[in-house]
């Protein structure tokens, strides 16, 4: 029974790729959560306002992506260090917008070459060859789950050593 969980396992896509997921973000956490007192939500949400001029808390659900209480929390928090500042909507005062202030883009600046570095690293054995298979598959799976254009095939390459996305994790 065993060895056929474990080539269930093997094979199963989900499992896969949270596996390579975690183990990716592993080399990071260190750098966001340690260095710089960020919890996971709050260096996703400050990294994707770091890409956008302004964005709503529904938008950033999206692009996070996370539970609305958690990027609630996330803003909150991020509000309370002076990085990141909300405004109401005039057209509709429910929808409030949330950018980076002077002070948090100062920040994410100081975090982002860390994180790039990190990414480096983690890519450091593999060939260039190799890099740019990688991130042609990244984008088969960002196209298959809805989310084409976000990876760094698409912005330039950065695990072919172009300017991409920043890093999420």
């Amino acid at each position: 029974m065993g060895k056929v969980i474990a080539l269930f396992l093997r094979t199963y896509l989900p499992y896969r790729l949270n596996l390579l997921a975690e183990l990716t973000s592993d080399g990071t956490r260190e750098i966001y959560r340690k260095r710089h007192g960020l919890t996971r939500p709050e260096w996703r949400v400050l990294v994707n306002l770091a890409e956008a001029p302004s964005l709503t808390a529904s938008a950033l659900c999206a692009r996070v992506p996370a539970h609305k209480t958690k990027v609630s929390r996330a803003l909150v928090a991020l509000e309370r260090r002076g990085w990141v500042r909300r405004t109401v909507d005039q057209q509709d005062r429910r929808v409030s917008h949330a950018a980076l202030t002077a002070q948090g883009q100062r920040a994410f600046a100081a975090i982002r070459p860390e994180m790039e570095a990190a990414t480096e690293a983690l890519l450091a054995p593999l060939t260039p060859q190799e890099r740019a298979r990688l991130d042609e598959g990244l984008a088969v799976l960002e196209r298959l789950f809805g989310v084409a254009g976000q990876g760094a095939a698409e912005e330039g390459g950065a695990a072919q050593g172009g300017d991409g996305a920043a890093p999420l994790e």
